[in-house]
C-alpha cells in the first residue's frame, strides 16, 4: 500500500492564521484545513496551533512547505518564513514560498469554478499612505504566470493598470481575510511539486512590499 505524503501551508501574513494539509496524490488522502484569528497574537500563538494542528502527523510523510512570503503585515511574514525554513531544514523537504497575491489569485480561480481555461487576476492590497500592493495573475489547473508582478503602487497608477487588463477579475484582498486562503497556497505547491521543483528553504524569503522597521537581511545565511 503507498503511504501518503503530504504538503503542509503555513498561512501568517494577515490576521489570520491559516494552516493546512494537502496530499500529494488526492487518492491517497483528504486534505484538511484550519483558521485561527489571532491578530497581535500571531507570535505568540503560532507555535502552539502548529502543535494542535499537527499533533497526529506523522512527520516522515512531510514532502514540502508551502508558506505565504507576503506582502502583508511585517510580523506575522516573518514570523511564517521562520517557521517554514526551519521546517524545511530539520526535515530536509522543499519549502515554497508565493506571494500573498499570488495564493489571492489561485483561491479567486477556484472560487470561479476552477475553469479550465486560464484566468486572468488582478489583485490589490492595501498599503496606507494612499498606495495599494497590486500584481496581475493568469491563473490555469496547473500554473500561475505574473503577467504584472507584484509591487508598491500609488493608487492612480494602480488604477491606470486596472485600465490595461479590463478584462481582469478584480480581487480586494481585504476581502479574503477569514478563513486563510491555505488551501490555495498548498495547492501552488504541489502542482509546482508534481513538477518537479524542489526549491531549498534558503531561498525563501519574506515579502515586505516596502522596507520593514528593522533589519532582516540576516535571515538568509541560517535557518531562524
Amino acid at each position: 500500500m503507498s503511504v501518503p505524503r503530504w504538503i503542509l501551508g503555513i498561512h501568517t501574513t494577515t490576521p489570520v492564521l491559516g494552516l493546512a494539509l494537502l496530499p500529494l496524490e488526492e487518492k491517497l488522502g483528504e486534505s484538511r484545513s484550519r483558521s485561527w484569528w489571532l491578530d497581535r497574537e500571531m507570535a505568540a500563538q503560532l507555535h502552539p496551533c502548529l502543535r494542535e494542528f499537527l499533533a497526529s502527523q506523522d512527520w516522515s510523510q512531510m514532502a514540502g512547505i508551502a508558506v505565504a512570503l507576503g506582502p502583508g503585515s511585517f510580523t506575522g511574514s516573518r514570523l511564517g518564513v521562520s517557521v517554514a525554513r526551519l521546517l524545511g531544514q530539520q526535515l530536509r523537504i522543499p519549502v515554497f514560498g508565493y506571494s500573498t497575491l499570488a495564493v489571492l489569485a489561485r483561491q479567486a480561480w477556484q472560487e470561479q469554478g476552477s475553469p479550465p481555461q486560464p484566468l486572468t487576476v488582478a489583485v490589490h492590497m492595501d498599503a496606507k499612505r494612499g498606495e495599494q500592493y497590486g500584481g496581475v495573475y493568469r491563473v490555469g489547473p496547473q500554473h500561475w504566470v505574473a503577467e504584472v508582478a507584484d509591487q508598491l503602487w500609488e493608487e492612480a497608477a494602480w488604477q491606470t493598470v486596472l485600465r490595461q487588463w479590463p478584462q481582469a477579475l478584480v480581487v480586494d484582498a481585504a476581502d479574503w481575510v477569514d478563513p486563510a486562503p491555505v488551501l490555495a497556497l498548498a495547492e501552488l505547491a504541489r502542482a509546482d511539486f508534481q513538477a518537479g521543483l524542489r526549491p531549498p528553504w534558503q531561498t525563501v524569503l519574506p515579502l515586505y512590499g516596502r522596507q520593514p522597521p528593522v533589519d532582516l537581511r540576516g535571515l538568509n545565511r541560517s535557518a531562524p
